[in-house]
């Protein structure tokens, strides 16, 4: 009984389930206090009705400003740590303490200092929590799970503010507070509940894959089977999750698969001996990744931010409408997992790639909204669902790439050449590029509504977005116009 206890605690299931609610904890802490801001800033702080919108946007920028300062350090932690698990709950109780300090926060500095903490605290779900369930279900499958993911971080997009609206005109400010301290709760009780699968390798010196594939078959898979008999490796490099390359001849394809573009750059050896930090940010193929990730949260985050006053100016909809017609932008997201797994089977190039070019018309079509009228609605929620179902196609591809990439990393330590897992590392750079995004789209956005117009700024996010489809399709998977050796 004990034993299938524990099987379920350490399940990938069960551990895809902590992730995609640690995710949804981040994102309603972010959002929730969207309502309670400007009564937190006018009430309690004593700032006056002229200032509060300048506070409020500066409560959002410090957020992501500590996120993006934040990310590499914690990536870089996670990775040197012999377990996941510590860094994961630490990030938890500073996030539950930030949570309480911005609750009993009474001046601007408290606030601002409340935000920033709350910045490095989400941190870690977008590091520890996604390297934790890369090693839960194995690179293979890490598209279809981050499915399960990005249903839960649409889902707090979708209510975090309607509940905080909701329960601030209910109930009260404290009210509020109160519901995201028992999100968090709920949160720390999952995390105390599972069961890292290191741990288990570890004690029992095992497979304990699960679900993942097992070392070398099918290409890469979930390293820990070998973590037992590669003990002495890891504390050569200092580094906790190694495997030796070339164990299989499937693991040799994997290797060559993973690193057909970054063979055309020139220093390969020389690189081997950087941090892998700095080796991925020299490989055009992350870097494309890492620039999709940029682009698609700067068009959501600054389509976010503009589209609600544009939709109250045309059909007169209040906050209520205005959250209720982001429906048919999340709804696509439910077909992530489906997406993820077709995307792992055939390929990440093309359903990225797919993605953005969807994306572009869709955007720029947003300007035929111009009237109140039944039709217009009609357009407006099939436009508003092509661009939900296109983010749904280039997310979980884009994030199964940054997975490939930090977990096929080649490096020498004079000993011969092994395979570095660095999946923390990058996350954290992925992170970055996020909230870089969701920080310049909502002032990219606002400012070319103010001073250029609704169509042009429609017409600058397709753009963007196309702009975007052409550097997936070319280094997205690998340079496209390298020649694939079969041998």
């Amino acid at each position: 009984m004990k034993s299938r206890i524990v099987d379920f605690r350490s399940s990938s299931a069960f551990i895809t389930l902590v992730v995609a609610y640690a995710v949804f904890t981040e994102q309603f802490l972010f959002a929730v206090i969207v309502p309670v801001a400007p009564f937190s800033l006018a009430q309690r702080a004593h700032i006056p009705d002229s200032g509060t919108q300048y506070w409020v946007a500066w409560l959002f920028a410090t957020y992501g400003i500590a996120s993006v300062i934040s990310s590499p350090i914690w990536g870089w932690w996670t990775d040197r740590n012999p377990s996941r698990r510590i860094p994961f709950l630490v990030g938890l109780l500073w996030l539950l303490g930030a949570t309480i300090l911005l609750w009993l926060a009474s001046s601007k500095a408290l606030l601002i200092l409340s935000r920033i903490l709350q910045g490095v605290g989400a941190t870690v779900i977008w590091t520890t929590g996604l390297a934790i369930l890369v090693d839960a279900v194995g690179e293979a499958r890490i598209g279809e799970l981050m499915g399960y993911v990005a249903i839960a971080l649409n889902l707090s997009t979708l209510t975090a503010p309607m509940l905080g609206g909701v329960v601030f005109a209910r109930a009260g400010y404290n009210a509020v507070f109160a519901m995201a301290c028992g999100v968090v709760a709920v949160d720390v009780l999952l995390r105390f509940v599972m069961v890292e699968r290191s741990t288990l390798a570890e004690t029992k010196g095992v497979s304990v894959c699960g679900t993942a594939l097992k070392f070398g078959e099918n290409g890469s898979g979930c390293y820990l089977c070998k973590l037992h008999h590669d003990q002495k490796a890891a504390n050569d490099m200092s580094i906790t999750m190694i495997s030796i390359t070339g164990i299989t001849d499937t693991d040799s394809k994997s290797s060559q698969r993973i690193g057909t573009s970054d063979m055309l750059e020139s220093g390969k050896q020389s690189r081997s001996r950087l941090p892998p930090l700095l080796r991925l940010l020299l490989s055009w193929r992350f870097l494309s990744a890492l620039w999709g990730g940029f682009a698609y949260a700067t068009i959501l985050a600054g389509f976010q931010a503009v589209l609600p006053l544009r939709l109250n100016d045309i059909f007169g909809w209040d906050s209520v409408g205005g959250g209720l017609i982001f429906v048919p932008l999340v709804a696509p997201g439910l077909l992530g997992p489906l997406i993820g797994a077709l995307a792992d089977r055939f390929g990440h190039r093309w359903f990225a790639t797919a993605g953005f070019v969807g994306l572009c018309p869709a955007l720029i079509l947003l300007r035929l909204i111009e009237h109140d009228t039944l039709a217009q609605k009609a357009v407006l929620c099939v436009l508003l669902g092509v661009v939900g179902l296109c983010g749904t196609c280039l997310l979980e591809p884009l994030i199964a790439e940054i997975t490939y990439l930090g977990g096929g990393q080649e490096s020498d330590n004079g000993g011969g050449s092994v395979k570095v897992r660095s999946y923390a590392q990058a996350y954290a750079l992925f992170n970055v590029a996020w909230e870089l995004g969701d920080t310049a789209g909502p002032l990219v956005a606002g400012l070319m509504v103010d001073s250029l117009g609704w169509d042009t700024m429609s017409l600058t996010l397709g753009v963007l977005a196309g702009i975007s489809a052409v550097t997936t399709a070319l280094w997205c998977g690998g340079w496209v116009f390298a020649r694939r050796d079969t041998e």
